[in-house]
């Protein structure tokens, strides 16, 4: 054991150690107790029964309504993940040829949505886009009245794009800085136009950037409380919305961790069809 630890073998798992040892205590371990907590009944006189049923799943991936609720969460985070890719990627790209001083300013406004707090920036949303607002205004100026926002699926999509743009623009700047400046310069001067050089070049060449930046906004927005709460409202309903309301206000845990499966199920399909995506996208710029 000795001249293991001692060994240069042993030093990557040691060094690992810490990080799995917390990984292991702080979410494998919940996870799974979260898991086991799914399969128990509930009853409102008797509150949590320890027998095993399938009873949560059932009423959770059948009834309609609460199939309805895991639609609109899928929903949600895509549109949310596609507004940030088409906001954030001009930005990335601009990043990449911008003086070191326009950098840090650009760099320094895409991050400030981060260094307010959420429910300060929410709140902040819900006033410009609610009754008599900002927007309102501006729409009753230019002769469009009624244009109440607040409490819709597109406020909320607004306020998630406005904290998790962040994560695209630096996802993606990575990708395209590490690529080498030869390349597109190399198919421009074989007669490629500039828009041709971005979808056939430089587009293929940032898909792990573009990939990693969408599945951190899909997972972030599939799980986020506080805008949907406030932003949607009491009838935009969402599984976080909706496990907070089991969990805290009727107490039904089991049901509450089967709603918490259910969503971590959810993000990780959407990071499977948004590999497979980025497969197929791989796989055909190698063929062109």
């Amino acid at each position: 054991m000795r001249r293991f630890l001692t060994s240069r073998h042993a030093t990557p798992w040691l060094l690992l150690l810490p990080a799995s040892v917390l990984f292991a205590v702080f979410f494998v371990a919940p996870f799974i107790t979260l898991g086991i907590n799914s399969f128990y009944d509930y009853g409102r006189m008797t509150g949590i029964i320890h027998v095993f049923t399938w009873k949560n799943y059932e009423k959770l991936w059948l009834d309609e309504y609460y199939l309805s609720v895991i639609g609109a969460t899928f929903r949600l985070s895509s549109i949310t993940a596609l507004v940030t890719l088409v906001i954030g990627y001009p930005v990335a790209l601009y990043l990449t040829v911008a003086s070191p001083r326009a950098k840090s300013w650009v760099i320094a406004l895409i991050l400030s949505p981060l260094l307010v707090s959420v429910i300060v920036r929410t709140f902040g949303w819900a006033i410009i886009l609610g009754k008599n607002g900002l927007i309102e205004r501006v729409f009753t100026a230019i002769g469009i009245p009624g244009t109440d926002f607040l409490h819709t699926e597109a406020a909320v999509v607004v306020g998630l794009v406005n904290v998790l743009t962040p994560f695209v623009v630096l996802s993606v700047a990575t990708s395209l800085q590490s690529i080498d400046p030869a390349v597109p310069l190399a198919a421009a001067s074989l007669g490629a136009s500039p828009l041709r050089v971005l979808s056939r070049v430089i587009l293929p060449l940032s898909l792990p950037g573009i990939l990693a930046g969408m599945l951190i906004v899909f997972g972030l927005a599939s799980a986020t409380f506080v805008t949907p709460a406030v932003l949607g409202g009491a009838k935009f309903k969402v599984l976080s919305t909706l496990m907070y309301q089991q969990a805290v206000i009727l107490q039904n845990w089991p049901f509450a961790a089967a709603i918490a499966v259910t969503l971590t199920l959810i993000v990780l399909i959407g990071q499977g069809l948004q590999n497979m995506a980025a497969e197929r996208s791989r796989y055909g710029a190698s063929l062109r």
